[in-house]
């Protein structure tokens, strides 16, 4: 199976797909260039094999066994994937041309524009909006209730089985589903979309997707994802199942859990909490469908970055159980001495991190396989690093887990409709935003979120709406906390409860008050050009370049080192990049995922980090000394 994942399938699913031979990959570079960089992971992907075959909802699972085993793939019982090659065309009408074959292939989930796809466009005048996916499946009957579930697709999808029309979803980055149940057959199940993307030519948030950077590259924007890009997968469930789990996790020691359920029936639901070493119960609540159900945690161990403990979480509704798992942990603003500061489990830590767009040369908004998912996070810790901020993208669910898993904080940001943003892009952006956060909500590496980013949107919400933003975030996660606006102009207003600067290449400084902590949420972009690895060559772009990776390590040490003298006045720092991304090659990784350094430099990079994390740990020391009760607010 494609790099050592095996594939999961439901008993008797078959799925009738176009001939391998009818995909093949296409250049992995900047169509107005030679280059051809694909990852090493995406050099082994093919049609042969279905990509992305791990279960893609770590934190809700059905079945028997090990919970890591579980999280990784499941229990082929219960679900089967629907990756690997689809047909596809772009579309000329509204309505699906039901019963023919569509004209190309595509390899799912890779987006229309990525070199994985197989039909990318060369130029941006190609560049499809509306396109067509067929995929026919035979599956024989089966106990319970069927759902067919989609990771996400870009941006507007209708979808239809058989014919039937079962329903509509917008939205670019959460995912959705439809009970299949009545409208499935023992054989030839057609399965169609409609997919719309207007890409930067709509009203929806779409991040730094742009169709024109296709043939005119640059501007801090990209080769744009359009249509399915995260996994599409069929699972089957009881007649009477849990739905969706709303998990608060922001105690010292008590998990509450919210279960919505599908299905008539007033029946109890029973939540049991294990230890993630032992397997040994530890704590067990009851109640109903709907209800907060607090399960207090005897003598708890909180998530961190030294200690990233996951509790193992059964929720039990009738015949239905699932597997989850929270972590405890607060990250709150506490008074020091007059201006507020972050603290992470009652402790003032400084978090310092990277600046993640999570783009790949090859599968764009989707990493070619797990490993390659997991690996921007594993070079995050190997760096010294201890943040992510996750710049307006909404990634699939596994990224977190590993991100949960690995101890890594993250802010996460909303996708900004990225130049253009009218008042039309209100109720839009409403609805991506509670997606998001209803969709992400329940991972303990998320520590906080940003509303907004620099001048790319805010400005479509003029007086009161700007607020109403910041106020919706609170209202569906009081818990966490919120960033207005990185880096722009909307920070004067002092809404939310940090004050976020974006300062290149060198840190710059800005003050805590009584309402909100100091954070630079952008500086750096440093860069070392590593001959091919370009995505166009001799176009790169840095803020501040160097030939050497010494003189770089060099200058990021010393931007380090004016960090540490401010820890306490600063609370965070966001340094541009993880990767190169198209022509920004300003990462610690080239884009095809390649160390920049020596293992020596490596190791200096790691160092300058950590000596910010233990000044702040100093810092605490010498604050607990002098004021041993802080008053911690939300």
């Amino acid at each position: 199976v494609l790099l050592g994942h095996r594939a999961s399938a439901l008993e008797g699913l078959v799925a009738h797909r176009p001939p391998a031979t009818s995909w093949k990959r296409t250049q992995c570079g900047s169509p107005t260039s030679t280059a051809d960089i694909p990852t090493k992971w995406g050099q082994q992907v093919s049609a042969d094999e279905p990509p992305l075959q791990l279960f893609p909802r770590p934190q809700l699972v059905r079945g028997v066994g090990r919970s890591s085993e579980l999280r990784d793939h499941g229990d082929p019982s219960t679900w089967g994937s629907l990756n690997g090659l689809w047909e596809w065309e772009p579309a000329s009408s509204k309505t699906p041309p039901f019963g023919r074959t569509l004209s190309k292939a595509i390899l799912v989930p890779f987006p229309v524009e990525s070199c994985l796809s197989g039909v990318a466009p060369r130029r941006t005048e190609d560049v499809v909006t509306e396109m067509l996916y067929r995929l026919v499946f035979d599956l024989p009957p089966g106990p319970g209730r069927l759902l067919l579930h989609f990771g996400a697709v870009d941006w507007q999808a209708t979808v239809y089985l058989n014919g039937q029309q079962l329903g509509r979803h917008s939205g670019g980055y959460d995912g959705f589903s439809f009970d299949i149940t009545d409208v499935l057959r023992a054989e030839g199940n057609e399965l169609m979309l409609l997919v719309y993307d207007p890409s930067e030519h709509g009203m929806q948030p779409h991040g730094k997707q742009r169709a024109s950077a296709i043939s005119t590259p640059g501007a801090a924007v990209y080769t744009p994802s359009s249509g399915i890009w995260q996994t599409v997968w069929l699972e089957r469930v009881p007649q009477q199942y849990i739905d969706t789990l709303q998990i608060g996790q922001a105690s010292l020691t008590t998990a509450t859990v919210k279960v919505a359920v599908a299905g008539a029936g007033e029946l109890p639901v029973t939540v049991t909490v294990y230890d993630p070493d032992t397997g040994a119960e530890v704590a067990q609540a009851a109640g109903r469908p709907g209800e907060a159900i607090a399960v207090r945690v005897p003598s708890p161990r909180l998530w961190s970055k030294d200690s990233p403990t996951l509790y193992d979480l059964r929720v039990r509704f009738g015949e239905d159980e699932v597997l989850s798992y929270f972590g405890l942990r607060t990250y709150q603003l506490a008074d020091v001495h007059g201006v507020k500061q972050p603290a992470l489990n009652g402790k003032f830590t400084f978090l310092t991190g990277f600046l993640d767009q999570s783009w790949w040369p090859d599968g764009q908004y989707t990493a070619p396989c797990d490993e390659a998912l997991r690996f921007d996070l594993e070079a995050t810790v190997m760096f010294g690093f201890n943040l992510v901020r996750l710049h307006e993208k909404v990634n699939p669910e596994r990224w977190y887990y590993h991100a949960d898993r690995l101890g890594i904080a993250v802010f996460q940001d909303m996708p900004q409709k990225y130049g253009g943003a009218g008042v039309d892009l209100q109720p839009v952006f409403h609805q991506e935003l509670e997606a998001m956060i209803r969709g992400r909500g329940n991972h303990p590496c998320i520590l906080q979120w940003a509303a907004f980013n620099e001048m790319d949107c805010w400005m479509a919400f003029p007086g009161s709406a700007f607020g109403d933003v910041i106020s919706l975030i609170k209202k569906l996660d009081p818990d966490r906390l919120v960033d207005a606006d990185s880096g722009g102009w909307a920070n004067a207003w002092r809404v939310g409860d940090v004050n976020d600067i974006h300062t290149y290449p060198s840190p710059g400084d800005t003050d805590p008050s009584s309402t909100q902590y100091a954070m630079l949420g952008e500086f750096g972009g440093l860069g070392v050009t590593i001959p091919g690895t370009e995505w166009a060559p001799g176009r790169c772009f840095a803020y501040r370049q160097f030939s050497r990776s010494s003189d770089q390590v060099s200058e990021f040490s010393g931007m380090c080192r004016a960090i540490q003298s401010r820890v306490g006045h600063i609370s965070a720092s966001v340094y541009t990049q993880t990767t190169d991304v198209e022509f920004e090659c300003d990462g610690f990784l080239t884009y095809d995922r390649r160390n920049k350094f020596s293992p020596s430099e490596t190791m200096a990079l790691r160092k300058a980090n950590e000596a910010i994390i233990q000044a702040s740990a100093l810092k605490q020391a010498m604050q607990s000394i002098r004021h041993p009760l802080l008053k911690r607010v939300h």
